[in-house]
């Protein structure tokens, strides 16, 4: 058994190091701001009154953000330190959210989500984690890095929830108060510039520590073509998995469920603080499902499954079944999450690891970007529900295409 003593004990080296405190207490700061950002826009949005079509286009400038980030990482990692690096995004995501809370304007609301660095799936693939995985790599023994990553998510994915979970306060405010909807919204965008604020200052504890020894010249490193041909084949199905999920990401879900039901905040609120519970939920079990069927059959069962639901949600007239649907599809959506890395990294040699995570996540960045401005124009001609079963259509034939390879290419993993 093991005690409260035993367990601090064997994680005293996170809060020991200060340089390791500082990247955790940070990312659970950001983690409230994503929760609160991939649930918030579709509402906001939905409530300035954005048409189908420039709501797309916001959302596609939220991911487009992302990417922006990550590529500033890449081409500056040998300029800019670290601490810089992290300082920078920060108080972007300061600016971008103050530009939310003074306007509304069309065109100044999509510069500020552009620099929001910020998500419409509550998840975190911007620049930021490109700089914090390199650093808790660098400061934590080999043996010990599992742990520390495992720490360096589960923090987040609690204050997600409470980021999520805010939106109740606005119909509570709105009915106990004088206040009017418009200032709840500018009070929460006010707690996420404050939350910003912080985490910049957060990072300024942190040391040279977590730079790098030294700065070379990125270079691809030479692979062979039989692992060529993987990468490229990887990158390209990820990409096309990711577009058809930027049909389906959570804010486009608030606006479908708002706009179709007219659900309340407090409504979506409890949705979606059920959903990141069932997301977390289904990560734990992954690894047991694998471990029964297999990575790849893991990935393409849960994928067919998911989009299939939703399929049939998006087609729903009545909210209760469309929220119970969509609810079954979140439990099994991140089967694929943990699979899908464990998949990667087996198909590579060791020294490609990084060349396939970097690509495979740049493609599905960049994938995600296009795929909220479409879905908005399909949105405004055909109906958002149709836009969610395009967007799930697309997933689904991700999933084929995967399994197809499963019995070719992939045979490698299957042994």
């Amino acid at each position: 058994m093991i005690t409260k003593s035993k367990y601090i004990k064997a994680h005293e080296f996170l809060y020991k190091d200060k340089n390791l405190l500082t990247i955790l207490i940070a990312t659970t700061l950001r983690g409230y701001n994503l929760g609160f950002m991939g649930v918030f826009l579709g509402v906001y949005f939905y409530f300035i009154g954005l048409s189908d079509l420039k709501f797309g286009i916001a959302l596609s400038c939220v991911t487009f953000s992302g990417a922006l980030s990550n590529l500033f990482v890449y081409f500056f990692k040998n300029i800019i330190s670290r601490k810089q690096f992290l300082i920078i995004m920060s108080v972007s995501s300061v600016v971008g959210g103050f530009i939310f809370l003074i306007t509304e304007n069309y065109f100044l609301i999509l510069l500020a989500s552009l620099l929001s660095i910020s998500s419409i799936t509550g998840g975190d693939r911007t620049g930021i984690t490109s700089v914090e995985i390199p650093i808790i790599s660098k400061l934590v023994e080999l043996k010990k890095q599992t742990s520390a990553y495992s720490v360096y998510n589960f923090l987040p994915m609690i204050s997600k929830i409470i980021g999520t979970s805010i939106l109740l306060i606005v119909p509570i405010l709105t009915s106990v108060t004088e206040l009017k909807t418009k200032t709840v919204y500018s009070i929460l965008l006010i707690i996420y510039i404050l939350i910003s604020i912080i985490q910049t200052l957060v990072y300024n504890f942190l040391d040279h520590k977590i730079e790098a020894k030294e700065k070379i010249k990125n270079k691809i490193s030479k692979i062979n073509n039989n692992e060529s041909t993987l990468i490229i084949i990887i990158t390209c199905l990820f990409a096309i998995d990711s577009f058809g999920g930027g049909f389906i990401a959570r804010s486009f879900i608030t606006f479908w469920l708002i706009k179709k039901f007219s659900l309340s905040e407090a409504t979506l609120s409890i949705i979606f603080i059920i959903a990141q519970v069932l997301n977390g939920l289904s990560l734990v079990i992954a690894p047991k499902i694998a471990k029964n069927i297999g990575v790849l059959n893991t990935m393409i069962l849960s994928q067919m499954i998911a989009n299939g639901i939703i399929i049939v949600a998006a087609l729903s007239s009545n909210w209760i079944l469309a929220t119970v649907l969509y609810l079954i599809k979140e439990s099994f959506n991140d089967l694929d999450i943990p699979t899908r890395q464990a998949f990667m990294m087996s198909i590579v040699k060791e020294n490609n690891q990084t060349q396939m995570a970097s690509m495979s996540n740049l493609g599905r960045t960049a994938a995600h970007t296009f795929s909220p401005g479409i879905a908005g124009y399909i949105s405004s001609v055909l109906g958002i529900s149709l836009s969610l079963v395009f967007g799930s259509t697309i997933k689904l034939l991700y999933s084929l295409i995967l399994l197809r390879f499963k019995f070719s290419t992939f045979n490698k993993l299957e042994n």
